[in-house]
């Protein structure tokens, strides 16, 4: 027995599986005779509605829509497009690519649904499937792969907080370049599924200085990554508060403090060098010395040109230094640097050198000079490890002018003008130090000569006879020239009002111990706005009177 010609005919002209068809146990399964057939058609015309959802063709009651019930598993995407099609009476085109590849989709409902709903499930269906539904003119829908349709762009705007427009805006150029690479793909080929990294060309990131803000020209769905990165990266970053002594101290001082720091001070300058004996140090051991005139351990280890001391070292250290005749304080500079920002600070003067000279027209001689900074450099480049842990970039330059150099070529008339002769001590490090660490730096010696000369007046002035009624004295020493560094790393808001807390208390400690007179209200005012706020218990009234 075999299977009528005119079942697989209707299961054709009408899209039913054959699946349904065959398993369904109300469908008869042999026909002996042709006079069956119109029977048969209106016996599967019956099963074919029975198969489908119980109130498909049921009308809803009053304004409610009637509700189906969606279990359908694996079903040819025509199919399902032609049962949503006449369940909501929308329309709908296939894109030939989906006619040729084909393909099944499975939608379950187990409670009845709205036929927008149903749509919906239809939609979402399609979705999964990565095939898109579009929709045109009045109730048109055109169903087409998620690979042709056209991204929905936008332009976004995001204001930072913290991060500058401008360089954050060049971090997001690049990373969006480098993403945007052309694949070949081969004919035949399925090209590769790009990683979610990869943004959808084209992708414009633009920065507006006025307001610190980035603007992006990209689809949602690059926006949603590009706005993932700019909320990482626009965080508020740690800043390095560094205090700084450069000092010079003579060589022999240093010998002369390793050896018996109590003849350098004399008795009863400081009580701190009590039962401190004989010491044989050397003048760039600093961690030795400073260990010799605290009477405690060392705080650190020595490396190289940089030291590192701890607290109670350094202040034996600086007061030492403090007391002596032969320290010269070149510097006392305080930075605050953002964490990778590089600080520089210059004290000094801006001195004029010639650089070339020419013959005027009316006879006069004209020099073209070049201005030149002299003094001390400091150039710092703070880094924020973990751990709290700091990185410097140290760059030191001390320039001078040398006294005792001519400052012009030939005598008389004939003499040119050179100008004058700088010295220059120089040093570049990177170290990494703790929170409120110090660091010493040394190393730096030069040679300072100093020419006096004794005479008779009158006599020693003689021509070739004055000599035996004067006398020259050239005495050289070496200096020393040391920088201390303490890094002070600012967390927060409360990290920096302890900071101006301090530099309040340190400005009103330097009034007392100079005696300068009583600063004005306003300056009153400013230094207690930088003193932390007392805490009040509560229910206790302030005792300070009410400004007017």
């Amino acid at each position: 027995m075999v299977r009528s010609n005119a079942v697989a005919d209707f299961r054709e002209n009408h899209g039913i599986p054959s699946s349904i068809v065959q398993f369904h146990p109300s469908l008869p399964r042999v026909l002996p005779t042709a006079r069956w057939v119109g029977t048969y058609l209106v016996a599967a015309a019956l099963c074919w509605s029975a198969l489908l959802p119980l109130d498909l063709f049921a009308q809803g009651t009053g304004s409610q829509p009637a509700k189906v019930s969606l279990d359908f598993n694996e079903i040819d995407i025509p199919v399902f497009a032609r049962f949503i099609g006449e369940l909501t009476g929308k329309n709908f085109v296939l894109d030939e690519t989906i006619k040729k590849q084909g393909g099944k989709i499975s939608a379950f409902s187990p409670t009845k649904v709205s036929p927008d709903q149903a749509f919906s499930m239809f939609v979402a269906a399609l979705e999964a499937a990565r095939i898109a539904v579009v929709k045109k003119d009045g109730n048109l829908y055109q169903i087409v792969p998620m690979g042709d349709l056209p991204p929905e762009r936008g332009v976004f705007v995001y204001k930072l907080k913290h991060a500058n427009a401008t360089d954050l805006a060049a971090v997001l150029t690049n990373l969006v370049a480098r993403s945007q690479t052309v694949a070949q793909i081969t004919p035949g080929v399925r090209p590769p599924i790009r990683p979610l990294t990869e943004f959808e060309a084209p992708v414009q990131v633009f920065a507006d200085k006025a307001t610190n803000s980035i603007i992006v020209s990209s689809t949602k769905n690059a926006w949603t990554h590009i706005h993932a990165v700019i909320h990482d990266l626009d965080i508020r970053r740690k800043q390095v508060f560094v205090e700084a002594v450069i000092l010079e101290v003579q060589v022999d001082r240093l010998r002369q403090i390793g050896t018996d720091p109590t003849q350098v001070l004399g008795a009863g300058k400081s009580g701190f060098l009590q039962g401190i004996g004989g010491f044989n140090r050397a003048p760039e051991e600093l961690a030795s010395v400073a260990q010799a005139i605290s009477g405690v351990a060392a705080g650190g280890a020595t490396g190289g040109a940089v030291t590192v001391l701890n607290t109670v070292n350094v202040r034996a250290f600086m007061n030492l230094l403090m007391n002596l005749t032969d320290t010269n304080i070149l510097s006392t500079p305080q930075v605050l640097a953002a964490d990778n920002q590089k600080a520089k600070i210059v004290v000094g003067e801006n001195r004029p050198f010639p650089t070339g000279q020419a013959q005027g027209i009316t006879g006069g001689t004209l020099v073209t000079i070049e201005r030149k900074d002299v003094g001390v450099t400091l150039e710092l480049t703070p880094q924020v490890l973990e751990d709290d842990l700091i990185r410097l970039e140290i760059k030191q330059e001390i320039t001078a002018i040398a006294e005792n150099v001519a400052q012009t070529i030939g005598a008389g008339s004939a003499s040119i003008p050179v100008g004058p002769t700088t010295t220059k001590r120089s040093m570049e490090t990177t170290t990494i130090a703790q929170d409120q660490q110090t660091l010493v730096i040394g190393g730096l010696v030069r040679d300072n000569i100093t020419l006096s000369e004794k005479k008779i007046p009158l006599l020693g002035d003689i021509p070739w006879l004055g000599w035996l009624f004067k006398s020259q004295n050239r005495q050289t020493e070496k200096l020393n020239l040391l920088v201390f560094l303490t890094p002070h790393l600012i967390r927060d808001d409360a990290d920096m009002a302890e900071l101006n807390a301090r530099k309040a208390r340190d400005v009103n400690s330097l009034q007392r111990d100079n005696r300068i007179e009583e600063p004005t209200r306003l300056k009153q005012d400013m230094l207690e706005r930088l003193e932390p706020p007392a805490v009040m218990p509560q229910g206790s009234p302030s005792d300070r009177p009410s400004r007017p």
